[in-house]
């Protein structure tokens, strides 16, 4: 009977099951908008289970579901919603969310809120944007053009760093750089150079080594919203005053199995010639008619042994204002006496080079897989993500390695506790960075010293041939092949090399615990850590110039500089958000932040040269090895902070915030300061009822946030000098520091309006802002009878007022196709306001070429001063002889760095599963001074020096053969120049450095670029399902595809020594701009 039984009810459960798998059956349906037109995209999820999928392009789907199981469709902008799976079809239309449409930004401390409440500005960057350009390995870079107020300064340095700035320069000496903040967390970018050699005026050989937050990896970002002014960033203090990055990573998401997506680039990289040097072809080297020769432009040598005198090329001299090019005309090139060339012992032709500096330049290529894994369910979700890249530069020997591995997990244990842990770990290693300034760069020898009758690949055969030996085609004399001033490109490329490596990892832990409906208690641990090496080299066989940590001129040595650096941050927060009545909400916090900071740093050289050549190492010093340059600094900074937002019937806002700093490394007593503001917007919407008006407000903000004072100018410091005798001796620096220092107080207002119509197909958003940064501190001259030549004051008052618009708006949309249009633009106006009593001027740095960076009274922060013309009526004064009258003053007022407007457009056309999207980013304004400009045209390089005149004749012909220039301006009595000058002369012609002051070299920085272009194709999902794959995209992708227009000749208005605002409004030796075209396919899983 048992046996019967047991029988029975196991043919019960298979026939229980049998019913329960035969109803469930496929579901299929189309989703669409309430205008009817299809949603693609849609997540469609059986509940309470992870059988999902979404809709295809067409908005249709299936999914297997029993009768009595639920569907939920949801989607972004739109209402979620429920469905029972009753019939085999089930169509539906999403109704839009207001909430939703009207946005939840993430704002700071990571909370999120809806942007219908706040009141200042924001803007939001999604990842599909973000990474819409073939990627530079800098993720700042990426939002170039994307953002209204914010400056993106991308140089073309080989993993070099980039500055972002909102709202114009506010600091003079200290840092204008924007927050970066990972989920709620600070993190560093700090940029140092660590070498010896000045980055930031062009002095010396330094590298740009980039800035922290290369570190991060784009694919890790599902997000990026900018938090533009201060009373949007007064949460973090005194860290906020110059506005915040908001970066969301991303998050596993509930599905059906686990989620893997795997995505593999390639990108080329090319030089844009425009950015380059276009050399002259018709003469060569030489200065002009002075040398041995009858004609004046050749030596005379007996080479070959015959007793009669041979044309002898002057490699002397590193210009090319020398004899016209005669191929009939039988010379002796550098090449004629190295045994390793070809042309070793013979006469050759006279011409211009086969293969000028552009074939130096290479393909560079970028390789970057990615594989991430995601899988998620009602409590437990997690991403993982591993990215690989390798970049080789547009430079010999360069390459540079990524490895970034990150994890992200969220737990809910209870409906009340939560975690959340994010880490990410990134493994960096360069090699070959090019070197800026001035000296050993090897751009400067190509853009201001050069001989036209050199040809390149040449030089790089000798060097292969001799073993690698530094010879090159500037030696002193025939006899004396010692090199003057410039070693062979190919030596210093594979052995004057640097390297570095950057080991980093971020990471943090979270707890959530809802104490109540309304309150939620968060704790959180964050850490931010890197250590980095950097290694710079030079080999055997060098022309001796400044090295190491005592700047000794020296053939050979070895430089290892290394720093650490440590951040942890311990939060406490509550939240709350309470309905006070049927009218009032309110939503605030209440917290405390400890943070503990430690960076050590070491710098170590060799001196004296090195004993066994091509050994790098500090042991291999010929002399004893200096005392080490070393610093370590330690701070901890606790924080205290609170913020409230009031609702009213949800039309109506008003914020407030607090937080008090207090530092350990400022004097007990005065170590703590205050950052306060207060917002409020209206949603005026919600009293006008107009079908075309989806959505209005109005707000106004204002904060006030002390920026802190430069390190170490509160109290007295000490040097270690030599010994005397036994004793150490130790001394004061020569400048005074004030224990009285206050903070930079800094003051921000800003109003805005935004606006959303015709189902917010069309809009825009406009802010006005005036920021006034009062009391920097600054060194100023001080009496040397005090011991010391300088002391710090509260100086420096700049004050920023600017105009911000966003546009958007989307002409055409129908079922298959959709245009949408962003525009971006904006506006800010700079000036020094005031200066410490008596001062009138500060030099913010000193440029080679005479040209300094300065803050004056009156005036913007950056004009640019040197020598300049002499004028009349604004006319430029020439002389008799026919040349420019120079004013005899060197303080000048000849540019201004910053530009009068910046703007961008975004174009994005959808058609089916094809997209194509491409972005224009425009710059109008701001100077440049360039050294190329100023060195290259008085050495005769570039093409506009062997021009013809207006006669049609060559303008380096004499004057009796119709030669010469005519120079447009006017007599000093007023009248038109008609005077007739050389344009060849002796060490320079009528537009170099030595017939013309700076200002002739001084350029409108403006520049219009198409900076992106993306074309996608998605697979139709019926394809792609059968190769069962969820999703499968190609994309070719570009970036600075073309520069639609410019004013800097042969160069890229936008490059740079580095991203430091002391550097701005200087090209120097840049190497040129690289087009960019990648292909990307993507596979989800």
């Amino acid at each position: 009977m048992k046996l019967k039984f047991n029988g029975f009810l196991v043919l019960l459960v298979v026939l229980v099951a049998q019913l329960t798998f035969a109803q469930e059956r496929a579901v299929s349906g189309t989703v669409s908008d309430n205008a009817g037109l299809p949603l693609p995209g849609v997540s469609v999820l059986v509940k309470g289970t992870k059988s999902g999928t979404q809709t295809d392009f067409d908005g249709k789907y299936s999914i297997k579901a029993s009768p009595s199981q639920v569907l939920i469709f949801s989607y972004i902008g739109m209402k979620t919603q429920e469905r029972v799976a009753s019939s085999a079809n089930v169509n539906i239309k999403l109704a839009s969310d207001a909430l939703e449409l009207e946005g939840v930004v993430v704002t700071a401390l990571g909370i999120k809120r809806e942007k219908k409440s706040l009141g200042y500005a924001t803007q939001e960057v999604k990842a599909e944007d973000l990474n819409s350009g073939a990627g530079s390995g800098n993720f700042i870079n990426e939002l170039s053009g994307k953002v209204a107020g914010v400056n993106i300064k991308r140089n073309n340095n080989f993993g070099g760093s980039s500055s972002i700035v909102s709202r114009g320069v506010k600091s003079l000496n200290g840092s204008n750089e924007m927050l970066i903040v990972i989920d709620g967390m600070p993190i560093n970018n700090s940029l140092v150079t660590g070498g010896t050699g000045n980055q930031t005026s062009g002095a010396g050989n330094t590298y740009d080594y980039g800035n922290a937050a290369m570190d991060l990896n784009p694919e890790d970002i599902e997000s990026v919203n900018i938090l533009k002014g201060a009373a949007a960033s007064a949460l973090y203090g005194y860290l906020g005053g110059n506005g915040v990055v908001m970066i969301t990573t991303k998050k596993g998401r509930a599905k059906k199995g686990m989620g893997i997506t795997v995505s593999s680039e390639f990108v080329g990289s090319t030089i844009d010639k425009s950015t380059f040097v276009k050399y002259q072809d018709k003469y060569g080297a030489g200065y002009g008619p002075f040398y041995e020769d009858a004609s004046g432009y050749f030596l005379e040598r007996d080479v070959n042994g015959d007793g009669i005198l041979d044309l002898v090329v002057p490699t002397s001299e590193d210009a090319s204002y020398g004899a016209a090019f005669d191929p009939k005309l039988m010379v002796y090139n550098w090449n004629a006496f190295t045994p390793w060339s070809d042309s070793f012992g013979k006469a050759t032709p006279w011409v211009a080079a086969k293969n000028d500096p552009t074939t130096f330049f290479q393909t560079g290529t970028n390789f970057n897989n990615s594989v991430s894994l995601e899988d998620g369910n009602d409590t437990t979700n997690f991403v993982l993500n591993y990215t690989n890249s390798k970049q080789t530069g547009i430079l010999p020997n360069s390459d540079m390695k990524k490895n970034s591995v990150s994890a992200k997990i969220n737990h809910k244990f209870t409906d009340k506790l939560s975690a959340s842990v994010f880490a990410n770990y990134n493994a960096q290693s360069t090699v070959g960075r090019n070197s800026t300034g001035y000296n050993e760069n090897i751009m400067s020898n190509f853009r201001q010293w050069w001989q036209t009758n050199v040809d390149v690949q040449e030089l790089k055969q000798v060097y292969e041939r001799s073993g690698g030996q530094n010879i090159n085609w500037n030696f002193t004399d025939p006899s004396d092949l010692t090199q003057i001033y410039w070693d062979n490109p190919y030596f210093i490329r594979n052995k004057n090399f640097q390297s570095d490596e950057r080991n980093r990892f971020i990471g943090y832990s979270k707890l959530d615990y809802k104490i109540a409906d309304w309150v939620t208690a968060t704790a959180k641990i964050s850490t931010d850590s890197y250590s980095e090496l950097r290694e710079e080299r030079r080999a055997f066989g060098s022309i001796a110039g400044d090295f190491g940590i005592n700047r000794l001129s020296e053939t050979s040595g070895y430089q290892k500089y290394q720093r650490s650096f440590s951040e942890q941050n311990y939060d406490f927060i509550l939240t709350f958000k309470k309905d006070l009545s049927e009218s009032f909400n309110l939503t605030g916090l209440l917290g405390g932040t400890a943070v503990r900071t430690r960076v050590i740093s070491t710098l170590n050289s060799t001196q004296g040269g090195l004993i066994v050549p091509d050994l790098f190492s500090l042991s291999n010093s010929v002399q004893t090895v200096p005392f080490p340059v070393e610093a370590e600094i330690n701070q901890g900074v606790n924080s205290y902070y609170g913020s409230a937002s009031l609702g009213f019937k949800d039309f109506f806002f008003v914020d407030a915030t607090a937080r008090r700093d207090s530092f350990s490394n400022l004097p007990v007593g005065n170590n703590a300061i205050w950052t306060l503001s207060a917002s409020g917007s209206y949603v005026f919407t919600k009293h006008i009822d107009q079908p075309w008006l989806s959505f209005g407000k109005i707000r106004a903000g204002y904060s006030e946030s002390p920026l802190g004072t430069p390190g170490l100018s509160l109290v007295e410091t000490y040097i270690k000098n030599d010994p005397f005798g036994t004793n150490q001796q130790y001394s004061v620096t020569g400048t005074k520091n004030n224990p009285n220092l206050k903070p930079v107080i800094s003051n921000t207002t800003e109003i805005g309006l935004e606006m959303q119509f015709l189902d917010r197909r069309l809009g825009f958003e406009v802010s006005v802002y005036k920021n006034v940064n009062d009391g920097e501190a600054f060194q100023v001259p001080f009496t040397p009878a005090t011991g010391n030549s300088a002391k710090y004051i509260n100086a420096a008052t700049v004050e920023n007022k600017g105009l911000e618009v966003q546009f958007n708006v989307t002409p055409f949309k129908t079922k298959d196709f959709a245009w949408d249009i962003n525009v971006n633009w904006s506006t800010n106006k700079n000036k020094v306001t005031k200066l410490a009593e008596g001062i009138e001027n500060l030099r913010l740095n000193s440029f080679q070429g005479g040209v300094t960076l300065n803050a004056s009274v009156g005036q913007p922060f950056g004009v640019l001063k040197g020598t300049d013309f002499t004028y009349l009526n604004g006319e430029r004064i020439v002389g008799a002889n026919g040349r420019y009258v120079l004013n005899p003053t060197a303080n000048n007022v000849i540019g201004d760095v910053n530009p009068d407007w910046l703007g961008g457009i975004r174009n994005k056309f959808t058609y089916k599963n094809l997209s194509f999207g491409f972005l224009i980013d425009m710059k109008k304004g701001g100077d440049i001074f360039s050294l190329d400009q100023s060195y290259g045209l008085a050495t005769g390089l570039y093409d506009v020096t062997a021009g013809l005149n207006e006669l049609g004749n060559p303008i380096r012909n004499t004057i009796a053969n119709g030669g010469g220039v005519i120079l447009p301006g006017v007599t000093a009595a007023g009248a038109p120049n008609t005077v007739r000058t050389p344009s060849p002369n002796q060490y320079g012609n009528v537009s170099g450095y030595r017939r013309a002051p700076n200002k002739a070299f001084v350029y409108d920085a403006s520049f219009i670029k198409l900076r992106e272009v993306n074309i996608t194709y998605s697979l139709p999902t019926t394809l792609v399902s059968r190769m069962n794959l969820q999703e499968m995209k190609f994309s070719i992708v570009g970036s600075n595809l073309w520069i639609i227009d410019k004013n800097l000749p042969y160069a890229d208005p936008e490059s740079g020594l580095s991203a430091n605002a002391s550097s701005a409004g200087y090209s120097i030796g840049s190497l040129p701009t690289t087009r960019n075209v990648g292909v990307n396919v993507t596979f989800k899983f």
